[in-house]
This record gives structure tokens, sequence and C-alpha cells, in this order.
């Protein structure tokens, strides 16, 4: 009882340590980028020397760990910060250790790996399906986004103008990405430049057809008004497509549901009404092998069905 005291304090030790050192590290991050914003608002004309600095330094911020998170962080509707994202994980890892430890009996060694795994990749798997509604919900905002940009290119406004037009009237993803693209524009940077970042920021096909048509009308000229007008056309029916082709494969999407989840509403069945039937299926090695096989095999199936029913439009 000793050991098992001495090392869930020595871990708890551990854990608050990598609390403290990420705080002090992401407080540099912070005070490194306000730091960047200051010369960059500052320094009006760069010299080559400080450009291929600058550059080195954002090369090697883009590769940091905390870099790539708080970028995917910028890329959800999620009001978190980095700090309190990382607070929030250490809390749930100790947080899940010590119900390891204390109620469930584990060994504090084997307990450390499954209470830092299992936080990790649930928060990875909530950051996952953040991006991928806040890229949803900007795609199927993009077409009405762009038909008040080309009215108010129409209306004689200039293309930063027309940018503020679309913040004013939008919300959501769509009023965050291009109140961006305007604040870039009015610090000089071209049309087709913030749209690049744009799709860098939101690698979606819609996303990149809106960038490459205007980066070729600029390059080889003609009536942009006319390119998003018809370009917000071709999104429109795009998006009719893919609900036509996600109604067509329902149907494999409702068997791979069905198919997938009555293996275990008729355990729970069993189990409610004779839970020794299946206890060989757990109690026993043999039994256990098993049920990992089948659920393997379930899985495989579900996968493969759900490949059979998805149309690329």
């Amino acid at each position: 009882m000793t050991i098992i005291i001495i090392l869930f304090a020595a871990s708890f030790s551990v854990f608050a340590g990598l609390v403290l050192w990420g705080l002090v590290h992401m407080d540099r991050l912070r005070r490194r980028h306000q730091a960047r914003l200051r010369r960059v608002r500052s320094d009006v004309s760069h010299t080559p020397a400080k450009a291929a600095k600058r550059k080195t330094s954002n090369k090697a911020d883009k590769h940091s760990l905390f870099a790539r998170i708080e970028r995917d962080l910028a890329q959800t509707s999620l009001r978190l910060s980095l700090v309190e994202l990382f607070v929030q994980l250490s809390l749930s890892i100790l947080g899940l250790y010590a119900l390891c430890v204390l109620v469930l009996s584990l060994h504090p060694l084997m307990a450390l790996p499954v209470a830092t795994i299992l936080p990790l990749l649930t928060a990875s798997l909530a950051l996952r399906i953040a991006k991928a509604r806040y890229r949803a919900a900007f795609t199927a905002e993009l077409p009405e986004a762009l038909d008040i940009f080309a009215r108010g290119l129409r209306a004689g406004r200039p293309v930063s103008d027309s940018l503020a037009i679309v913040v004013d009237n939008a919300k959501g993803p769509i009023q965050r990405e291009f109140s961006r693209c305007r604040d870039e524009m009015r610090m000089g940077t071209t049309l087709a430049d913030c749209l690049s970042r744009l799709e860098a920021r939101i690698p979606t096909p819609e996303v990149s057809f809106f960038s490459v048509a205007t980066a070729l009308q600029s390059e080889t000229g003609g009536n942009l008004i006319e390119t998003m007008e018809g370009l917000a056309n071709q999104l429109r029916e795009r998006r009719k497509l893919r609900k036509k082709a996600r109604a067509l494969s329902s149907e494999a999407r409702a068997s791979a549901l069905i198919l997938a989840s009555l293996p275990f509403a008729v355990a729970l069945v069993i189990a409610l009404l004779n839970g020794a039937y299946l206890e060989p299926l757990y109690a026993d090695p043999r039994g256990r092998i098993m049920s990992a096989t089948a659920v393997t095999s379930i899985g495989f199936g579900v996968l493969l069905m759900a490949k059979m029913g998805k149309l690329d439009v």
C-alpha cells in the first residue's frame, strides 16, 4: 500500500510538473507572437535580411507542435485557447489517473498509459469533428456570401468594401474568415493572396474553386462580378448534387447501421434475459479471442459498406 501511495504521489508530481512546464512554454510562445506582431506593425519596409529571418522564424513555428494545435483551434468554432485546452487535458489526465488507481484498483504503472492516451485521443477526435463542422458550415454559406460580394462589386464598391459588406451580413465561419481576408487586404495584401491563405486554412474543393478562379481572373483579366456569380451558381449545383448522392446512398448507410448494431442489440437482450449465457465470451480466454475477432470483423464490414455507399462529388 505504501508503494502504491509513493508511486501515485510521484506520478502526480510528474503530471503537475508537465502542466507547469506547458503553461510556461505557451506563455513564452504568446510573448513571442506578440513581439512579432509589434515588429510587423512598427516596420513598414523590411530589408531582405529581416525578411529571411522572419521567414525562418515562421517556418520554425509552423512545425512546432503547439503552433499546429493553435492553428487547428483557429480552424474551429471552439472558443478555446491553447492554454485552456492544455489545462483541461491535464486535469482530465490527473482525474482519470486517480480514478483508475483509487476506484478501479489498477496498478499505478498500468494506469499511467491509460490515463494519458484516452484523454489525448478524445481531444484529437473532438478537434477533428469540430474542424469538419466548421468547414461544412463555411461551405454551406459560401454561395450566398459570393452573391453578396458580387452585388457589392456591381454597386461600384471596391473589393475591400465588398468584403466588408459580406462580413456585416454574414455570421459564423463566413464572417470570421472573410473578416480575416478584409483585414489582410487593408494591410496591402492582394485578393489572390488572401484567398490562397483562405484555401490553406479551409482546404475544401469549394474554397479551391473560389481561390483558383479569382487568381486566374486577376492574372488574365475579366469581369470579376460574372466570375463570382457563375462560381456561386456552380457551388449551388454542386451542393444539390451532393445532397442527391447522399439520398441515393442512404439505403447502404442504413443497412450498415442496422447490420452493425444488430449483434450488440441481440447481446444486450440476451444479457438482460440470461446474463450467465454470455459469460464464456468474457470470462474464458477463448471467448475473449472470439469476441475480439467478431468485433473486428464487424468493424471491417461497416467500414467496407461505408466505402461502398460513399460517392465523391
